[in-house]
């Protein structure tokens, strides 16, 4: 008898979005699903198109058998004023005359791009949604521009003041936050369980006590933790072209920039002006649709912040390239475009901007900075 090898079903973990239709509501639908202790578990948010509330749902572990999966769900609503969730006991306040779901079961068919889900939940409701999960690891597909270093230089200087801001990257990676990059997809565990652990560890560190409450000093503590490694869900921009030029080729070894293959480094130009008029800023990651905002924080604790000419865009979406191009659709506008460097000249563009004052002792203030720098003038390779 021959041997019929099994496909293996596709991973689930990721983020799946799209629209979904349920009785006497549709709306869009944001499942964010990662792996916890070997189970696939997530987060549910249903953003409905009625006076219907939003509601969020914790999957604990999906089961999977054959060509499908099942899960469990545990429902919230969210309150419209606090946008916090609602805990089961306070329903009967919070939502008057109103019949909300506690549970819901749901049925998952999926590929690795499309995933259709079917459920039901305890007051008798149910509905169907049709996701889709884009590969945030993918090539770019920005317009982009191959520029000298010089011509660069030419290029950006004519550029209009402040309504561009810039990222460095040392490849031509997709935009994509800290926290995405991790393989985490659940920002509603993220904010309620990781984040209080690290206020905690950081309290003892820092002479200003943190406000997690208040919306600036929540950002400002993501920022500073940002600047120090700690993953999360902003992606660094700056004002100032050289500063994100620096940042490119920053770890890019004198060596490595001479071989053949040394490539290009990356400068992301994106319209803040532009995207700030159309695009309505939301502070939070979850609950909250997809989206892409430009925050300025307060420099509290944070030194790096003032001489990087530093702001950040806080994103729930795990592919930004793609949602910047579709909300590019929706306007009829171009914000994001980048320019590509080549490699080879790392030599000419480092000792260039340490003339303009950029340099590593000027962007990190304190031991780290000034060593950095010093090992870049002393120890050339």
């Amino acid at each position: 008898m021959k041997n019929v090898e099994k496909t293996k079903a596709p991973s689930l973990v990721g983020q799946w979005t799209g629209s979904f239709q349920a009785t006497e509501t549709e709306g869009t639908l944001v499942i964010d699903l990662e792996e916890l202790s070997g189970q696939t578990v997530g987060t549910v948010m249903m953003f409905p198109r009625t006076d219907a509330p939003v509601m969020v749902g914790k999957i604990w572990s999906i089961y999977a058998a054959h060509d499908r999966a099942f899960a469990a769900i545990s429902l919230n609503p969210v309150n419209p004023q606090l946008q916090n969730l609602v805990m089961w006991e306070q329903i009967p306040q919070v939502f008057p005359n109103m019949e909300v779901a506690k549970k819901a079961q749901a049925v998952l068919t999926w590929t690795d791009s499309e995933l259709e889900v079917h459920w039901h939940s305890d007051i008798n409701r149910q509905g169907d949604a049709a996701l889709t999960r884009n590969d945030p690891t993918r090539p770019s597909e920005l317009p982009t521009q191959t520029m000298s270093w010089a011509d660069f230089k030419t290029y950006v200087t004519g550029l209009p003041s402040r309504k561009y801001v810039f990222r460095g990257q040392q490849k031509a990676w997709r935009l994509r936050s800290h926290f995405h990059r991790t393989g985490r997809s659940d920002l509603l565990r993220y904010t309620l369980d990781d984040l209080p652990t690290l206020h905690r560890h950081l309290s003892a560190r820092t002479r200003h006590l943190f406000n997690r409450q208040i919306s600036d000093e929540n950002g400002a503590f993501l920022h500073l933790a940002q600047h120090h490694g700690f993953p999360t869900p902003l992606i660094d921009w700056t004002y100032s072209p050289f500063v994100a030029a620096f940042f490119a080729f920053r770890k890019i070894t004198i060596s490595d920039s001479k071989k053949r293959n040394a490539g290009n480094v990356r400068i992301f130009l994106f319209d803040q002006a532009q995207w700030r008029e159309n695009v309505i800023p939301i502070s939070i990651t979850a609950p909250a649709l997809p989206h892409f905002s430009l925050m300025e924080f307060l420099a509290i604790e944070n030194e790096r912040l003032i001489p990087q000419q530093a702001l950040s865009a806080l994103t729930n979406v795990d592919d930004v390239e793609s949602f910047i191009d579709f909300v590019e659709k929706l306007h009829a506008r171009r914000y994001l475009t980048a320019i590509d460097i080549p490699a080879k000249e790392r030599e000419t563009v480092m000792r260039e901007l340490a003339l303009m004052g950029i340099t590593a002792g000027a962007l990190f203030p304190g031991l780290d900075g000034s060593c950095e720098e010093l090992r870049e003038r002393l120890f050339p390779t």
